[in-house]
């Protein structure tokens, strides 16, 4: 099938398709990830030249974290079967419709306990699980949408170590926020709204400070992984 055709089907343009393999698009909708969801269960052989397209997304060496301002708890309850919440095993187990091509990562990240509404398109979220920072995820669309008694978001994972073993090897989350938080409920919190963000980074250059210095600590989790 060509790459005229898959637009054609999914109703959309040359340019956008190449941004989405990209991770440049700015928005996505509910409805177009179930129309790319079909057409990936159809099992097609896709082939580009990869002399015209780079369709392979790679973690930026300068990552960009000037949109970030939130963290979310994402640890399952005991009754969940994965210990780990979108790990690489919980993914591939999903029946969601969920992006997976040439390293990017588009998924629906549900909200139990609301605050799904506060986050707005192109908005950056850390997701924090048994202690440790384990993504950094990238809103995608423009509202949520519900189903199963859940609200939803569409985010694409922008940093996880998806090739490390096992999680806890990862560093301890306040050796990498640089403070502390303790926080119990699933929904999104602002970096300011804690009294130990302000305490530790008011006098380091707020929350640009903050992002500078977890910029330095996740290239440095990756750089250490990938040795």
């Amino acid at each position: 099938m060509s790459l005229l055709e898959i637009c054609r089907q999914l109703d959309i343009t040359p340019t956008y398709w190449y941004k989405l393999e990209k991770g440049e698009t700015g928005t996505i909708s509910y409805d177009l990830l179930q129309k790319i969801d079909e057409l990936l269960h159809l099992r097609l052989e896709l082939t580009f030249d990869n002399s015209i397209f780079d369709f392979s997304f790679k973690e930026s060496k300068n990552m960009d974290l000037s949109r970030l301002n939130w963290i979310k708890v994402v640890t399952p309850g005991k009754d969940w079967p994965h210990y780990w919440a979108l790990s690489p095993k919980e993914i591939s187990e999903s029946n969601e419709p969920i992006i997976q091509s040439n390293g990017l990562t588009i998924l629906p990240l549900g909200f139990k306990s609301g605050g799904a509404d506060v986050l707005k398109s192109g908005d950056l979220m850390l997701l924090t699980q048994h202690a440790r920072i384990t993504h950094v995820v990238e809103v995608l669309d423009e509202q949520p949408y519900e189903k199963g008694g859940w609200s939803h978001r569409y985010v694409k994972i922008n940093w996880w170590q998806p090739n490390l073993a096992d999680w806890h090897e990862l560093p301890r989350r306040e050796d990498v926020l640089g403070f502390d938080i303790s926080i119990q409920k699933g929904i999104p919190y602002e970096f300011r709204s804690f009294e130990t963000f302000r305490k530790r980074w008011d006098s380091q250059g707020g929350l640009d400070g903050f992002r500078e210095h977890l910029t330095k600590q996740l290239e440095l989790v990756g750089a250490v992984i990938q040795k």
